[in-house]
């Protein structure tokens, strides 16, 4: 055994959750390395990969999750699609938490909780030596796939106004760790496209996250502004996140009309 030990990979996010404070997060709309040590650097304490919108690999993913790694922060991405195969793929990377796009139902959170879990909670397929195992360094097989309160956070993603017909169905499932919630997508499926800050979307989040608490759920709410985060912790948001595409164009803006006055 080398000097000092063998090291393992560790669960970021679950390490900050942890610490009584809100964790605010930066949504990487450009998936580089760069942007994720850049992001860590200047002191975000989790980075959203997307595999969805912004079309984010499984290869990618490793490097992105090596990133945050290096530079301390926490890794959450979105899958694609909530099947199995798409979960495996994304969860051997060893990134933090995997968020499932459009949970609308138990039965939802169930078949997707299954694919991220191994027996008994699951059904994932077995792989002791993958980079989420720490490819196999410290421990024999048997005592990872027993170390679930080290393996990926569950979060589920309510953008459907169904979703919030059923919220308490939902919320109730113990194996979902951390609820995020859509407004824009929500705003669409309310027959209000483009208005994610309408009444009616706005009267269901904040109706919503309250439950979501009751039930011991991690509530992640977006964040356009520092104004925004604010008022996402004050309602009781534990994880905010931000655009990071919104955060430069904005500061581009600034300084370009700063320049031209």
């Amino acid at each position: 055994m080398p000097a000092g030990g063998v090291k393992r990979l560790t669960n970021r996010l679950r390490q900050l959750l942890t610490e009584d404070r809100p964790l605010l997060g930066t949504f990487l709309n450009f998936p580089s390395a760069a942007m994720v040590e850049f992001s860590g650097l200047a002191g975000f304490d989790w980075v959203l990969i997307d595999g969805e919108h912004e079309g984010t690999g499984v290869e990618t993913c490793y490097e992105l999750v090596r990133a945050a790694n290096a530079v301390g922060v926490g890794s959450v991405v979105r899958i694609p699609a909530s099947r199995p195969e798409i979960v495996l793929g994304y969860a051997e990377t060893g990134v933090d938490a995997i968020l499932c796009p459009h949970i609308d139902s138990r039965a939802a959170v169930q078949a997707f909780v299954k694919s991220v879990r191994y027996w008994p909670a699951g059904a994932r397929g077995a792989a002791s030596n993958s980079r989420a195992a720490s490819y196999g360094f410290g421990r024999r097989a048997a005592e990872y796939f027993q170390a679930s309160d080290e393996h990926a956070l569950t979060a589920g993603l309510l953008e459907d106004a169904v979703a919030f017909e059923r919220l308490h169905e939902i919320a109730g499932e113990p194996g979902l760790d951390l609820v995020a919630i859509g407004p824009g997508d929500l705003a669409m499926s309310m027959g209000l496209p483009g208005q994610a800050s309408h009444p009616q979307v706005s009267a269901a989040l904040r109706a919503a996250v309250p439950v979501l608490r009751e039930h011991g759920k991690h509530v992640i709410l977006p964040a356009a502004d520092a104004a925004a985060a604010r008022a996402a912790v004050e309602l009781g948001a534990r994880l905010v996140v931000a655009s990071n595409a919104a955060l430069l164009g904005r500061a581009i803006q600034d300084y370009l009309a700063a320049v031209a006055r």
